[in-house]
């Protein structure tokens, strides 16, 4: 059992890779291998737009160090994806991450998209941001589901969106942490 976690965070001690952590080690106490992937600290570009995974789909034609973990997501068991909010939006990091995932999906002729991703993976979301309503960024929140998880037929089974971020860091909010573990114990089935 294979957990893969994608952190869009640049921070290594911030709000969202406290909580990733959590999560992580929530999956650790089922039995779960666990990667964390810190996607401000691999060599990675955005989508080259080249359309190379239309002709071959499931496959980016980048090559560089995300390459393989985008293959990782078609074998691992389940996956966590962690972002702070920043200007509103995702990280720039994790749009890149985001652009790249479209290689995940194949064009149906009568239009729309198939997920090459093999059904029955388990997936978590992990959002962090200062503003106080945890409905103020839906949007972005479920445009971030939507790409990564779900759109590729992932069954959530849960997800954090962590308020105040400023002013109540994760790190010492005990009901976050305790919900990203038990969270991180439903990804291993």
């Amino acid at each position: 059992m294979q957990i893969l976690a994608f952190n869009g965070s640049p921070r290594p001690k911030g709000n969202t890779s406290a909580i990733v952590a959590s999560m992580l080690e929530g999956a650790r106490s089922r039995g779960a291998e666990t990667s964390e992937i810190r996607l401000h600290d691999i060599n990675f570009k955005g989508c080259l737009g080249c359309l190379g995974c239309r002709k071959n789909p499931g496959f980016c034609s980048a090559k560089d160090e995300l390459s393989p973990y985008l293959e990782a997501i078609k074998t691992c068991t389940g996956m966590i994806i962690g972002c702070p909010i920043y200007m509103y939006r995702i990280s720039g990091q994790m749009k890149l991450f985001v652009d790249r995932i479209y290689s995940l999906y194949a064009n149906l002729p009568q239009g729309g998209y198939k997920s090459m991703v093999p059904p029955g993976k388990t997936y978590a979301l992990i959002t962090s941001q200062g503003a106080p309503d945890a409905a103020q960024y839906t949007r972005s929140i479920g445009y971030l589901a939507g790409m990564t998880g779900t759109g590729l037929g992932m069954d959530m089974v849960g997800k954090v969106i962590h308020t105040e971020s400023a002013d109540q860091p994760a790190a010492g909010n005990r009901d976050v942490l305790e919900r990203a573990f038990d969270i991180g114990r439903k990804m291993v089935r």
